[in-house]
């Protein structure tokens, strides 16, 4: 019986050694940072400009010989997903993919998780990247490393805000109620010539889904949660038992008050323009859009006396949270890839401090990096951006244009007043329901 129990002993020992050498052989073969190591070509995709990814690739290459090996593909938006999935089916797909983060469930099986045990801890991710960047964090490991964050923020017109008697832009919610009274302007007709926000609508809203989560988020809810086992549950019709305060009808009957035409406030309606073009027109005081709009706006109305500040929170309440929606890139490798060594290699340099800094400086919105945060910026605008990414925050989206659908079906019930608040989102967390249980 001894001689069995030593034997058995003696095998359990072999095998972790063996395991301990076989972990310190993959970290090597992922953490080796010689840029005269020969990793492979490596083909990575993304919608990102070229022209910025190029510039990246070219100056880094100069520090770290490895960069030279990527060779970058830039594929439009509206292509990107369905060409991605069709390529990693046939095997024809890159090594290294830049994934939104409401794609993330789409693609995670579809992701090479990265081993806590030889690419980073659980422990180091957390102190190295902002708190959103935890959704990619899995029992399996890391299924992306986090690339850029580009926050919601609010623009907001000068110069309609001084003739309207306002100093500065809001800082709580609460706030838009008089400032819509006192800048909306209308004719006898009650048609808007000068709007206040574009809430209340959808369609003419750019970023309305994202804008609706942050209110509902901002009010204590979720969207999507995980259970106690992990699995991912519908929280939109949840309601705060200590409270009673259903978060999402809250921020639905906030949201679309704005749109209401025996309201005091109304200030937005389907028939006007999209919110970006109003805004850029001068005919829209507060608009809120992601960080990275602002070139855009600042090129298209070199007029415009329009400013930055933080998205608006909720004044007071037991659920409140602080926080703003904020869209995340990261760096994904395929199970598929030809070259799984060198995307992994790729994405752990390209996320790393330096090219993250250098990444940042070149499209001009955050990164996700805690060490590149951690020195406020002197720049107005990029001091605005980078504390609005320390506190962004998303979910785990099942299907983007699907949820996008039942969003707009929310708001489209409660504007026409086809059904009641609260039959609209038990009927949306139903539809929830079931594209998770499609996943």
């Amino acid at each position: 019986m001894e001689e069995k129990r030593n034997v058995f002993q003696t095998v359990v020992l072999g095998i972790f050694i063996f395991a301990i050498v076989i972990a310190v052989l993959v970290f090597a073969s992922l953490s080796a940072g010689g840029g005269d190591e020969d990793i492979g070509p490596v083909a990575m995709w993304g919608t990102i400009d070229s022209t910025l990814i190029d510039s990246l690739i070219r100056t880094l290459n100069d520090e770290d010989s490895r960069v030279g090996n990527i060779t970058y593909r830039e594929i439009p938006e509206e292509n990107f997903q369905q060409e991605l999935v069709e390529a990693l089916a046939n095997g024809t797909g890159p090594d290294l993919f830049i994934l939104e983060q409401s794609h993330l469930l789409r693609h995670w099986n579809k992701v090479q998780p990265l081993p806590y045990e030889s690419v980073m801890s659980e422990r180091d991710f957390k102190d190295t990247f902002i708190d959103e960047s935890e959704i990619f964090l899995s029992e399996a490991g890391i299924r992306a490393l986090p690339l850029s964050i580009d926050p919601l923020v609010l623009y907001w017109n000068r110069d309609i805000f001084a003739q309207a008697g306002f100093s500065q832009a809001p800082r709580f919610w609460d706030e838009l109620f008089t400032i819509a009274e006192r800048v909306t302007e209308r004719d006898k007709a009650n048609n808007v010539n000068r709007a206040a926000i574009a809430f209340g609508e959808y369609d003419n809203v750019n970023h309305a889904k994202d804008i609706i989560s942050t209110l509902i988020m901002q009010a204590g809810g979720d969207i999507v949660a995980r259970s106690g086992e992990g699995q991912l549950v519908a929280r939109l019709s949840s309601v705060n038992e200590a409270t009673d305060i259903a978060p999402t009808q809250t921020a639905l009957r906030f949201y679309t008050e704005f749109a209401d035409p025996v309201k005091s406030v109304y200030t937005w309606n389907r028939s006007l323009p999209n919110s970006l073009d109003a805004f850029v027109q001068g005919n829209l005081a507060l608009y809120v859009g992601y960080a990275s709009e602002v070139a855009e706006i600042q090129a298209r109305n070199d007029h415009l006396n329009f400013d930055v500040a933080p998205l608006p929170q909720i004044r007071s309440g037991e659920q409140k949270r602080v926080l703003t929606f904020g869209t995340l890139y990261a760096l994904a490798v395929p199970r598929t890839a030809n070259n799984v060594n060198g995307g992994v290699q790729m994405a752990m340099y390209l996320t790393s401090e330096r090219p993250s800094q250098l990444f940042s400086e070149l499209t001009g919105i955050p990164s996700p990096r805690r060490d590149v945060l951690s020195e406020a910026p002197s720049d107005p605008l990029a001091l605005i951006f980078r504390n609005s990414a320390l506190i962004s925050r998303a979910w785990l989206d099942p299907d983007p244009q699907a949820t996008n659908s039942i969003f707009r079906r929310m708001v489209g019930d409660v504007t026409s007043g086809a059904r009641r608040l609260s039959d609209t989102i038990q009927r949306a967390d139903q539809e929830f329901r079931v594209l998770m249980q499609n996943l």
